[in-house]
């Protein structure tokens, strides 16, 4: 079955799962978030980071496709747009990097790869834009119902610590060698071609993220399943 990515937009912002589409861990500090659960506006103020944070800075999220059934999505941004991103205790993001904020992969779509293509093409889209690195804030314990990925997952991906936390560790991945493949390519292709970041196989990706792709961690095995959520 084909499988496709489209920008998160106001558009699709509905297709995101419902718990996810009335989220708003990230996009507000704690006190407003709080605030919007009890007026029951959550949703209304996720629209409004969204409007935003595209208007001023860009794409910041993509919905994967596959056939027509939505298999999962990212959300990424400047950390000056996620207000949460001063609230750990392992931040501040650094200011060379974007932030990862959250992926979500349905259950149906368990180790089909889904988790890394996703992580791929955040990847390409900031490195296109100059930015030296991605950093996230990852789950350490595995906690249920968390708005954060599995810092495992992280890892298997590429991501390496850059400062420890007991429960949400900071971690990075550098860019800077994308960016010098993502300008070779583009000045070595034909017009009208296009790169499909998220179709590397795992020779591509591992020449890609500079890292090995064997030997991944237990949470990135397929299937692995927390809460309702898989990340592979």
């Amino acid at each position: 079955m084909h499988r496709r990515m489209v920008n998160l937009t106001l558009d699709s912002l509905d297709e995101v799962p419902r718990r996810c589409r009335a989220c708003v861990f990230w996009e507000l500090s704690p006190l407003c978030a709080e605030a919007a659960r009890d007026v029951g506006e959550p949703a209304a103020e996720k629209e409004a980071w969204l409007s935003h944070t595209l208007l001023e800075w860009g794409g910041c999220g993509r919905i994967a496709y596959e056939g027509e059934a939505v298999a999962g999505f990212v959300t990424y941004a400047s950390p000056k747009f996620v207000p949460r991103s001063m609230e750990f205790p392992s931040g501040p993001v650094s200011p060379d990097a974007a932030l990862l904020m959250t992926a979500y992969v349905a259950p149906a779509y368990a180790g089909t790869g889904l988790g890394r293509q996703l992580v791929q093409t955040v990847a390409a889209d900031v490195a296109r834009r100059g930015i030296y690195a991605l950093e996230t804030f990852g789950d350490a314990r595995g906690e249920a119902g968390a708005c954060l990925v599995p810092a495992d997952f992280y890892r298997s991906v590429g991501f390496k610590t850059v400062r420890f936390d007991p429960r949400y560790p900071r971690l990075r991945l550098e860019l800077r060698s994308a960016i010098d493949r993502s300008v070779e390519a583009e000045e070595s292709m034909a017009p009208g071609d296009s790169v499909e970041w998220f179709k590397l196989d795992d020779v591509e990706l591992e020449q890609f993220f500079g890292e090995p792709t064997t030997g991944r961690s237990r949470i990135d095995r397929p299937g692995t399943q927390r809460d309702g959520e898989i990340f592979d």
